[in-house]
Order: structure tokens, then sequence, then C-alpha cells
């Protein structure tokens, strides 16, 4: 009898459709070039950072992905736009020295697959903006304003039909 693998390909369809269109990862976290626990950065810290790349990729990402496929991306290395100064312990955060000569970079692996599974594009990407602090002005007191607009540029690439 064979009613099971028929089942299952016909839920098959509808279980993805259930599954939300971006999946968003990220490798060990205390590997990360900025998000690691340092003496400017702790644990909570760091996944509060990772937690609002991660929201910023699940809100932008759907609408740039073709009907019926499913985005996973894992995120390796995240390096912050700006070097982080030691300041006096008095300080409650460090100081964050932004300038041209260090920009944002995002490394990441990701697949696009169809509902069946099928697998569209996949790949590994080193995301770099030389020129980030030539663009319109982002909103400054946000931590993470470079990063964010570095993979907003990568979905634009990648992925340039909107729905």
């Amino acid at each position: 009898m064979k009613p099971i693998p028929a089942l299952l390909a016909a839920l098959l369809p509808a279980l993805a459709a259930a599954q939300p269109p971006v999946d968003v990862r990220f490798a060990d976290l205390a590997r990360f070039s900025d998000f690691r626990n340092n003496e400017f950065r702790d644990e909570r810290e760091s996944a509060v950072l990772a937690e609002e790349l991660r929201r910023h990729l699940e809100a932008k990402a759907p609408a740039r992905l073709p009907a019926g496929t499913r985005l996973a991306v894992t995120i390796t290395d995240v390096d912050m736009a700006g070097e982080f100064l030691p300041v006096p312990r008095s300080a409650n955060r460090p100081l964050r020295i932004v300038k041209e000569a260090y920009p944002p970079r995002v490394d990441l692996e990701f697949r696009l697959a169809r509902a069946d599974g099928r697998v569209e594009r996949e790949g590994r990407r080193e995301l770099r903006d030389l020129g980030f602090l030539s663009r319109t002005r982002l909103n400054e007191r946000e931590a993470l304003a470079h990063e964010k607009a570095l993979l907003d540029d990568w979905l634009k690439r990648e992925f340039p039909a909107a729905r």
C-alpha cells in the first residue's frame, strides 16, 4: 500500500506554506567579529543585536522572494561599521568611531527553496560596502543601520524581482 507517500505529497505544500517564508539563524556568536563577548559587549547584548538583524531580514525579505519559496539564511559573521574604542569604566557604553576605513561587513550563507524542497538558489556571500558613508543619511541612532542597509542591498541584488 502506498497511501502514506500520497498523503505526504498532498500535505507537503500545506506544511511549507505554514512555515514563515524566511528563516534566519546565526553561526556561533562567540566567534563573530563584533557580536562576540568582550570588554565592550556581553552575551545578552550580542543576542539583542543578532535578534535585531533577524527581525530585519524576516520583515524585508518576503517581499523580494518569488511566491511559494522559502529563504533560509545563516549569518556567519558581522563586523559592524566603525571601531569600538575603550572608554573609562564609568561610561556605560564604549565609544564607536565610524569612518570610511571601517566599513560594515556581513558574511552569510543562504538557500532559496520551493515548497517541494527543490533548491532554486544557494550560496555564500561576503557583503561589504566601502562607500557606506556616502549614502543618504541613515538613522544614526540605530546601532545596526549600516549593517541593515548592507542586507537590504543584498536582497535587492540577489532577488531583484519583487512579488
